[in-house]
């Protein structure tokens, strides 16, 4: 079974950049047809209980909600899952990415570079030679030119291709999201389907979807 999640968007209660309300970011999400959803604030992860109190507060309708964190290393952005809100906690902007994938990798997480060709804060060469098993290679926040590239540097790496919108309005929920192969929905499993390529892109840009 397959499930659609967009698994890069931030929200104005932790992240500053953003104008999306959490509760728009559900509705959204509905409205989009997806089936989960990955909320990765800048240098904060939401916590089991907010995630909750989330859901009480707005009808999920089976919506599954996940939490992770984007953070600002000194070789680029990076998404990651799977580690404890103190880990993330302690990270300031600009720390070392090597400190942050040592974390990923002692707690088995994984991580995604963000818009890792984007104009400005983008990836350095560094990419090429770390750990890191996932590339974005399309969202809003990437012009076409950047996802080519992007997409490009990921196959000549051989990296794994991730679509996720990186929405910081209401309007760009679910523009670009993955179809991961599920048949329980929980973090475990998505973090497990993730690392082992059971996922295919998607977006209303393109006009076909496929496997890794």
């Amino acid at each position: 079974m397959y499930l659609k999640f967009d698994i890069h968007l931030h929200t104005n209660a932790y992240s500053p950049c953003s104008v999306m309300h959490p509760e728009e970011m559900v509705e959204s999400a509905i409205s989009a047809g997806l089936n989960g959803i990955v909320i990765t604030e800048h240098h904060y992860q939401w916590t089991e209980k907010e995630i909750k109190e989330l859901k009480e507060k707005v009808f999920a309708n089976g919506l599954s909600i996940f939490s992770g964190a984007e953070i600002t290393t000194d070789a680029g952005d990076l998404l990651v899952l799977g580690l404890n809100d103190k880990i993330i906690r302690k990270w300031k902007n600009f720390v070392p990415i090597e400190e942050v994938i040592a974390e990923v990798e002692e707690y088995d997480g994984f991580c995604i570079a963000a818009h890792p060709t984007r104009s400005y804060h983008h990836f350095d060469q560094r990419l090429e030679t770390l750990p890191i098993p996932a590339m974005e290679v399309r969202s809003v926040n990437m012009n076409g030119a950047e996802q080519e590239q992007a997409s490009l540097w990921a196959k000549n790496l051989n990296r794994m291709q991730i679509c996720a919108s990186d929405a910081h309005q209401p309007f760009y929920v679910g523009k670009y999201w993955i179809d991961v192969e599920l048949e329980t929905p929980d973090k475990i499993n998505f973090i497990s389907a993730l690392k082992n390529k059971r996922f295919r892109m998607g977006s209303h840009n393109l006009s076909y979807k496929f496997k890794q």
